[in-house]
């Protein structure tokens, strides 16, 4: 009787003392929480608050550093900076730099009326491809992602990852796409619908520019009524768009050999210094149909194609119709 009372008060005893051992156990957990909790508020009082800054509609489309503040924490895997364009530069050649279309430069400075870049001015970069949507009444996430043909429109809340409410006159970044021309201002839609009316003739950089120069041969001043294209002795030249061949010769003068192309919208294309001619005059043709190889016939110094764009008698600068 004696041995069984003994155990009891040992099981008692055994007991309370794990009892103990798990109170004091708890107690030191809370208090490791509290402790843990005092400090990390004492570490978030001591670190500056990042705000996102806020600007008016007017403000976001005029001032290329207040759009930069405004969209750059708001978009995940993207950086913004302010570029100003120095002398020699345009929108072609910067958008080649960063390996993306020149659509993503337009897209994200809806300021530009124009194509051309001046020395000083400020324009808006991104680190990777894409355009700057101004939210408009009654758009949803889903809308827009149905206006620029993205499948899934957690890929726009995912890249706007800080963006909760869609306010009208806000800006998100549609990554990838080219801007929508139907929300440009007046003149860049004009500009873009130009584009529409021709494609290159053949890739490669532009050597020389429309308009006055000294001429690399005779080193006369005087208009150059085209664009020089860069491009390997042979390479495949282009229609610019559909059309009938008016001009497919060996002999065009200071051309050389040469295509003319009537488009019968009054407007006439010309490929100068050719190699060879694969068309012949009366010929239909379609837009990027191979009509010849480039050369360094005519007067030159080196193979390029020479395009002009031509309205009645009156040259044009064909970078208003090319990409």
């Amino acid at each position: 009787m004696e041995s069984e009372k003994s155990k009891f008060i040992n099981l008692k005893e055994g007991a309370h003392r794990w009892a103990v051992f798990f109170l004091a156990l708890i107690i030191a957990i809370l208090l490791s929480q509290i402790i843990i909790r005092i400090i990390a508020y004492r570490i978030a009082a001591d670190v500056e608050k990042v705000e996102i800054p806020t600007f008016s509609t007017d403000v976001l489309l005029r001032d290329v550093e207040a759009r930069r503040q405004y969209i750059a924490p708001r978009v995940k895997g993207v950086n913004f900076f302010v570029y100003t364009v120095r002398r020699g530069d345009n929108l072609w050649k910067l958008a080649s730099k960063y390996h993306y279309s020149v659509h993503t430069l337009i897209g994200n400075n809806p300021q530009l009326t124009t194509y051309n870049i001046n020395t000083n001015q400020k324009i808006l970069i991104p680190s990777s491809g894409g355009s700057l949507h101004p939210i408009q009444k009654g758009d949803t996430w889903e809308k827009i992602a149905d206006k620029y043909d993205i499948d899934d429109a957690k890929i726009l809340r995912d890249t706007n990852y800080t963006v909760g409410k869609l306010t009208e006159g806000d800006y998100i970044f549609i990554p990838g796409k080219k801007p929508a021309v139907d929300l440009m201002n007046q003149k860049m839609q004009e500009a873009y619908a130009l584009r529409d009316m021709f494609i290159s003739p053949l890739g490669g950089a532009i050597t020389s520019a429309f308009g006055r120069r000294r001429h690399p041969v005779t080193g006369a001043v005087s208009v150059h009524g085209g664009i020089d294209i860069r491009a390997p002795m042979g390479s495949l030249v282009g229609a610019a768009a559909d059309g009938f061949v008016i001009v497919a010769s060996y002999d065009v003068g200071y051309y050389g050999v040469a295509v003319f192309i009537d488009h019968r919208n009054g407007y006439i294309t010309h490929y100068g210094h050719l190699s060879s001619i694969a068309v012949r005059e009366g010929q239909r043709v379609r837009a990027g149909q191979f009509i010849g190889r480039s050369g360094a016939s005519g007067r030159v110094t080196g193979p390029h194609l020479h395009f002009t764009v031509k309205k009645g008698d009156q040259s044009m600068d064909p970078l208003k119709f090319l990409w």
